[in-house]
């Protein structure tokens, strides 16, 4: 048993209730096993000189009483709650000890959740990054870079991103973000990236795929749940850009000349309403250029209530235009990050396509 945190009333005490909760305990020892085989607390004064605590027998001679009460889960005892009277003339009372049993109960339990928590975000955790793609599609004419980076504030977000290859030889690219975080939100993600493997192919123009993933999504997708998206299909040898969006950062093109511009293409988000339809937009890649697409973490990393926003995203874009795709990308994470003061509030996924 290893003491995690102290309290005193009078400071006078601290260096003695130290003294005395600095001793290691063997398991082996009689009244630990007690403590683990009962689960109940007992009390210790100077007619019980039992040596739960070898450091705390000079104490009890002088009178002092002291209680050690369990910390206990159904299947075992995880702590010990030591409470102390270093009055000889005023013993630990049994309405004392009681209080004391019924705070470690509360202890246990907290406890046992922060454990579930954990457990559950360890799943959670890697769950998603499995559902990430661990290779690329290699595509001619195309060079293809992405970063994601979790935020240390939430559980596990929900940022998504995938990449196909098309059978008339383009590239398929889809991000979004799945609402909420946690063990449900790496469902939806996993759901999202099943659509888009199974869809794709069938529907591969942008606006035809997000009208069926749509009518997918909404009727497995739960209440008061969205996933915004966007698809980009990318021709390697023409640099023609294709692009739907249902509630997303739009992706932005940067060229040769520092130029940039968003790639608007307005939809609902999926999993709201089901028959929708979505606009499409179409540009043009010459060599050189770039198609970033991100989710919201980017945009809304935070300092000071202020907002990293688009025009600090394009003046980065075209300051470090001439950068690979998987550097670029790699920019745009650090650059969101130093601003937000390494805090990032939300989860970010960067996408960058380069035309060769």
């Amino acid at each position: 048993l290893l003491p995690f945190a102290v309290h005193v009333r009078d400071a006078r005490f601290a260096e003695p209730v130290r003294t005395i909760l600095t001793q290691p305990v063997p398991f082996g020892q009689r009244n630990v096993q007690r403590l683990f085989r009962e689960r109940r607390a007992f009390r210790l004064g100077p007619g019980r000189r039992e040596q739960f605590l070898p450091a705390l027998v000079p104490f009890l001679e002088k009178g002092w009483t002291a209680a050690v009460v369990p910390v206990a889960l159904p299947t075992e005892v995880v702590a010990s709650l030591g409470v102390f009277s270093f009055r000889p003339g005023n013993p630990l009372s049994q309405e004392t000890v009681e209080a004391a049993t019924a705070l470690a109960g509360q202890a246990a339990l907290a406890i046992d959740n922060a454990r579930l928590y954990q457990q559950q975000k360890q799943f959670a955790d890697t769950m998603q990054r499995s559902l990430l793609p661990r290779s690329r599609p290699v595509v001619e004419g195309l060079e293809v870079g992405e970063v994601y980076e979790p935020s240390a504030r939430v559980d596990v977000g929900g940022d998504l991103y995938d990449f196909l290859a098309l059978e008339d030889g383009r590239l398929a690219v889809v991000l979004g973000d799945v609402t909420g975080h946690g063990v449900d939100a790496t469902a939806d993600m996993a759901m999202a990236k099943f659509v888009f493997r199974s869809l794709a192919r069938e529907h591969p123009e942008p606006s035809d795929f997000l009208a069926s993933a749509n009518d997918v999504i909404c009727s497995e997708i739960g209440p008061g749940k969205f996933i915004s998206m966007s698809y980009v299909v990318v021709d390697g040898g023409s640099g023609r850009v294709s692009v739907a969006s249902a509630g997303h950062p739009a992706p932005r093109i940067v060229l040769q000349d520092g130029s940039t511009r968003p790639l608007e293409a307005h939809g609902l988000v999926l999993g709201i309403d089901g028959g929708q339809e979505y606009a499409e937009s179409h540009a043009e890649l010459p060599s050189g250029a770039s198609l970033v697409l991100y989710t919201d973490g980017v945009v809304e990393a935070r300092r000071d209530g202020e907002l990293y926003g688009d025009d600090r995203l394009d003046a980065l874009l075209a300051e470090r235009r001439e950068l690979s795709a998987r550097s670029l990308a790699a920019a745009v994470a650090e650059d969101a990050r130093e601003f937000a003061g390494g805090d990032l509030s939300d989860d970010l996924a960067i996408v960058v396509i380069r035309k060769t």
